[in-house]
């Protein structure tokens, strides 16, 4: 077996691994109602930054083969700063707070939303995304991450209101 294809399954169970153990330790964690993204994204942020420096470093001021390594280092650049940049607004802009009566959320990629318990229509787990949506009346969709502290205190808040998650 190749070694490449071996470090790819390898590093896929290893992370499927993490994001479940993260997931479980962080489910019920929450300060006053808080919605927010721990240190394992933060981390993500740092480590995918970190390689786009390494890599911006040796194609600058190192001797390269252009002929052999140029595109797969801007493909490596361009890959992980799309990954950093998502990571950074995932881990520092993203956020909400839940009580009893209401959700807020926001997100810079879908703005803010403010909803009612009340009109809640859906509550679906989306396994390969690893979220749950929460549809509402008004046509919002609020989508909560799994590696959210606090997510499982409003899944068990939206099955005490009696919807099932599916």
């Amino acid at each position: 077996m190749d070694s490449g294809l071996l470090g790819g399954i390898i590093g896929g169970i290893v992370s499927i691994v993490l994001c479940s153990v993260v997931s479980t330790r962080i489910s019920h964690k929450s300060n006053n109602g808080q919605l927010k993204f721990g240190l394992i994204v933060s981390i993500l942020f740092w480590v995918c930054l970190f390689i786009v420096l390494i890599c911006l470093y040796s194609l600058i001021f190192t001797d390269i083969n252009y002929d052999r390594d140029l595109f797969p280092i801007i493909g490596l650049i361009v890959g992980f700063g799309l990954a950093a940049v998502y990571s950074f607004g995932e881990a520092y802009r993203v956020k909400g707070r839940f009580n009893s009566q209401t959700i807020e959320f926001h997100t810079p990629w879908t703005g803010s939303k403010n909803e009612k318990w009340t009109d809640l229509e859906s509550a679906k787990f989306n396994v390969s995304a690893n979220w749950y949506t929460l549809t509402f009346t008004s046509g919002a969709k609020i989508r909560l991450s799994a590696l959210m502290q606090g997510h499982g205190l409003v899944i068990d808040h939206v099955k005490s209101l009696g919807y099932s998650i599916k």
